[in-house]
């Protein structure tokens, strides 16, 4: 018995020393987030909204509707996702040309304005903006004008965190890929491709805006990693 009683007292020193070592690598391994990251022309994540504008403290005036085109992030494990943040890398057009006034940034949650998401709990998708199109008579009220987009034409407007004289934010119509990394503090970043063509009309009526032949479409999100795709 004392023999038996040395090993399992080894044994036990041994697992106790293992946890103290590698504890947090084994609870990564059984315990951790996993994002995922789906881009669709659908409600709720296609959505016509009614905006104002700030006159002063306390003033506004209605600027019209914009399309909203968001991306919806669900984790699909069993730990919460901690701090997450959609990241818009780099902007190109399918020709391989990239939008060099455009700056890399996080893009905004939806209805909070912020860049960072607390807490992403298993299986509760939640919204990210990511493209609004406003109505192109209000261009120039709304401060989302290009000079190179003919007048009656729409354009793109990305929700990023900050804007600048530059105007990197907005877009032309036409053909993009969008190169997003999704992160958090405990999920290692994870980059995806997001494909957007659009022709610049903009209509009221969902059915028009979005199911036209060359209306606003945006291709399933492909992840990508170094040697492939994920998916």
């Amino acid at each position: 018995m004392s023999f038996l009683t040395a090993i399992g007292t080894i044994g036990a020193c041994v697992v106790a020393l293992v946890i103290a070592l590698f504890g947090k690598r084994l609870e990564h391994v059984f315990y951790h987030p996993d994002l995922d990251l789906d881009a669709v022309i659908r409600r709720p994540e296609a959505i016509k909204v009614g905006r104002w504008q700030k006159v002063s403290d306390t003033e506004f005036r209605p600027i019209r509707d914009a399309w909203f085109f968001r991306l919806a992030i669900t984790n699909h494990e069993n730990a919460p996702a901690l701090d997450v943040q959609v990241f818009l890398k780099k902007v190109e057009k399918l020709d391989g040309t990239g939008v060099d006034r455009f700056s890399p940034m996080n893009l905004r949650w939806t209805n909070s304005g912020e860049t960072n998401r607390r807490v992403l709990l298993r299986d509760v998708p939640v919204f990210c903006d990511f493209i609004h199109v406003g109505d192109p008579d209000w261009r120039s009220k709304s401060g989302e004008d290009l000079e190179t987009v003919p007048q009656g034409r729409a354009v793109m407007c990305l929700d990023v965190e900050a804007t600048n004289t530059s105007r990197g934010h907005l877009l032309e119509p036409g053909a993009y890929n969008f190169h997003l990394v999704l992160a958090a503090e405990n999920f290692t970043g994870r980059p995806f491709v997001v494909e957007v063509r659009y022709d610049g009309m903009w209509y009221a009526d969902q059915a028009q805006m979005f199911d036209r032949e060359i209306g606003f479409r945006m291709k399933s999100c492909i992840a990508v990693t170094s040697t492939g795709v994920y998916r």
